[in-house]
């Protein structure tokens, strides 16, 4: 049986996120964020369905307003019952550990566009990364409010190949958590490399958004920088996680010199 999640569920929710710590982030993290209750007029707000079966629940399938689908099971029973509730939902893009979300992808009739094929990396062993003393880490508080704002519309129309603009730029600074850092590398109080804090849950910190300017890669600012998140993380006694494109060596090679490894994969499809 499926159906929609209401507050009623939480107590059963929280069991199942805590379960599956490590491959449910983004659901937690929104949850945490939001609430469970939609609120049309946030982003990262959505409608949470649970798969249940022997009155237990074993999966939930959110969908959320900004247009995309995070779905986790536990038994491959709930995939036939995903899939034709996706079917009946406007979505554009599904994320979600490659045991999940690939036999949801092949049941989907309509085709996929893109398909990114990553590495799901967690880091339980920091190792720290210094900086010559003409560079610096900010928070983005501190930061030039229009440089900053530049710099995350740069990373996400070059880096990430995303629609942004500094609306939207403005938007992802205020709608965030205490803990979900965003932090620049500066040289000269300009910025050159970028890393955030996307989720947080009980456990875990989900770094991403890292990017570095074309002209100031192959320095290791975004190592400074997510080690520095990592060493953050790790005293708010949670768990650094991130994911890395599988087909990108060399950076996934920079992480794992600062400590991450291998959890599982991940995708991300584009319908």
């Amino acid at each position: 049986m499926i159906r929609l999640l209401t507050a009623g569920d939480m107590r059963e929710v929280s069991i199942y996120l805590e379960r599956n710590y490590l491959e449910t982030v983004s659901l937690g993290g929104n949850l945490e964020r939001c609430g469970i209750e939609n609120d049309h007029m946030s982003r990262r707000s959505g409608d949470y369905y649970g798969y249940f079966a022997a009155g237990q629940l074993r999966g939930i399938l959110a969908f959320f307003n900004l247009g995309s689908v995070i779905p986790h099971f536990e038994v491959p029973e709930a995939v036939g019952e995903f899939a034709s509730l996706m079917r009946l939902r406007r979505w554009k893009v599904m994320a979600g550990v490659k045991r999940v979300a690939e036999p949801l992808c092949q049941a989907q009739a309509k085709p996929v566009l893109a398909y990114e094929d990553s590495h799901y990396l967690a880091n339980y062993a920091i190792k720290p990364r210094t900086l010559p003393e003409s560079l610096a880490i900010a928070e983005v508080e501190t930061v030039d409010r229009i440089l900053a704002l530049r710099f995350i519309v740069e990373a996400y129309r070059l880096g990430f190949q995303r629609r942004f603009n500094q609306e939207l730029a403005a938007r992802l600074i205020h709608d965030r958590s205490p803990e979900e850092a965003i932090v620049f590398l500066l040289a000269g109080g300009v910025p050159q490399a970028l890393a955030m804090v996307q989720a947080v849950t009980g456990q875990v910190h989900q770094i991403g958004g890292v990017y570095t300017r074309e002209g100031s890669r192959g320095r290791g600012y975004c190592q400074a920088l997510v080690s520095t998140l990592c060493q953050r993380s790790k005293s708010y006694g949670k768990i650094p996680v991130l994911m890395v494109h599988r087909d990108n060596i060399p950076a996934v090679r920079a992480y794992e010199s600062i400590g991450f490894t291998y959890v599982t994969d991940y995708l991300v499809a584009k319908f």
